[in-house]
């Protein structure tokens, strides 16, 4: 007696196992801690949008030391602060989050253009003989979202961040005398705003659409030449 159906057994509990940790805890997790860091950069953009609301410009005129422009002044570098602080904690929380899921993400980027392959063709393998597998389709599509989510999530964070440069240079700092008390500020956080916020590890490209797209590219090469061979 040969011991096959325990080894299969095994090998299909590890499947279930691992797909659930997968898309349940790993993937969730991650575009969840991204997506956080993404509403706090929609947050400075609207922060950046009410900056100067509620203040009298007429103090900005005042001489530097007046009680009222001082007050002002005050209120301002503490909205900016916040602003800073908000927009320090996305960079080092992306940096943390590349630091922790680094290694996994190198696998999952370097590994899934092969799975990938090998999937679609088992697929096309069954189609040729007239059946299709389902459970290689599932196979195949989860295959491609553990790979799309955080890619399009890396994005979306890459270009939010852009728009926080975008939305200070928008704020209205250049049309009031206000912006003068924080103009140095402004430019600097434009300035920090140039730096993509990317996830970025050792061997491994920056997660964003354009890395799936290259992965599903090597992933279609592979299959066209396996099935030239085969």
């Amino acid at each position: 007696r040969t011991p096959n159906y325990e080894m299969f057994l095994v090998m299909q509990t590890s499947v279930h196992i691992i797909f659930v940790q997968t898309f349940c805890v790993y993937v969730y997790i991650l575009s969840h801690i991204l997506l956080h860091y993404y509403a706090i950069m929609n947050m400075i953009i609207i922060d950046f949008s009410v900056i100067f609301e509620g203040l009298d410009e007429s103090v900005a005129l005042l001489p530097r030391h007046d009680e009222r422009r001082v007050k002002t002044q005050l209120i301002l570098k503490a909205r900016i602060g916040k602003i800073v602080t908000a927009h320090l904690s996305v960079f080092n929380g992306v940096t943390t989050v590349s630091s922790v899921y680094g290694l996994p993400l190198v696998y999952q980027v370097s590994f899934s253009s092969i799975a990938i392959c090998l999937m679609a063709y088992q697929i096309a393998e069954k189609l040729d003989n007239g059946t299709v597998d389902i459970l290689f389709c599932l196979l195949g599509i989860g295959s491609c979202l553990q790979l799309w989510i955080p890619c399009h999530v890396g994005t979306m964070i890459r270009n939010k961040a852009f728009e926080v440069g975008d939305a200070g240079w928008t704020c209205g700092w250049h049309e009031t005398p206000l912006g003068l008390m924080i103009r140095s500020d402004i430019i600097i956080i434009i300035l920090r705003a140039q730096q993509p916020v990317t996830i970025k590890f050792i061997g491994l490209p920056h997660v964003q659409l354009e890395t799936f797209s290259s992965c599903m590219s090597s992933s279609y090469s592979y299959f066209n030449m396996l099935r030239q061979y085969s």
